[in-house]
């Protein structure tokens, strides 16, 4: 079973042109795009910058949606960043955001609604740190019919969310999920559903062949 890498997410690749793919967090659109160019997959993106929204390119099997996900349904206020992805949280002391916005928020649960979602086949989670706003507000029935969740936590920008990264991945493990870090910083983290069928031998040699693998590659890399 191979285990794919987009735009640093990783996730078993047991996905067709029948499965539906959840983006949050769109960016410029690599993500979906790539999902579905190599799967003919369903993609339905979130991206609550517009500037960015505006230049995703459509298709017809990509859904897209200017929200951001949040813990309730309403609006915040992001910081759009030059050099970095935009966020709900303060800037760096001495740092200064290019703009700030308001947007519309959803819930992980409304963004489904709102969309006829039902079973998700991989969920892609890189919001720049409102992740753990949406798991608190998220019921743990939320995740029963999600097959792979892969998630770039972002305490390696702000180390005061640690606490809280690390309760997300406790709860995720307590309601059955297998956990299958691909970085040491967080920034690469699946959540593997059992109801998903992938079975202790990949994910074993997805754990240590394809992790420890990248490691290698990425070393050789920097002495070349």
């Amino acid at each position: 079973m191979v285990v794919d890498n987009i735009c640093c997410h990783s996730f078993f690749a047991q996905i067709d042109e029948n499965s539906i793919i959840v983006d949050l967090g769109a960016n410029h659109g690599e993500f979906a795009h790539s999902v579905i160019q190599r799967y003919g997959s369903r993609v339905f993106s979130a991206e609550p910058v517009p500037e960015l929204a505006e230049r995703i390119t459509r298709h017809p099997r990509l859904t897209l949606l200017p929200v951001a996900l949040s813990g309730a349904v309403g609006t915040m206020r992001i910081n759009v960043y030059p050099d970095r992805c935009a966020s709900g949280f303060d800037q760096y002391e001495g740092e200064r955001a290019g703009q700030t916005i308001d947007t519309d928020t959803v819930t992980l649960a409304e963004f489904r609604r709102r969309n006829g979602i039902g079973r998700i086949n991989l969920l892609k989670i890189d919001i720049e740190g409102a992740e753990l706003d949406m798991f608190a507000a998220a019921a743990d029935a939320e995740f029963a019919d999600i097959d792979q969740i892969t998630i770039e936590f972002h305490d390696f920008l702000y180390p005061e969310t640690r606490p809280a990264v690390e309760a997300v991945k406790r709860r995720l493990q307590h309601l059955g999920f297998h956990m299958l870090p691909f970085s040491l910083d967080n920034t690469d983290v699946l959540f593997v559903n059992p109801k998903a069928g992938v079975g202790w031998r990949h994910r074993l040699w997805a754990r240590t062949a394809v992790k420890y693998g990248r490691g290698i590659r990425r070393r050789l890399q920097r002495l070349t």
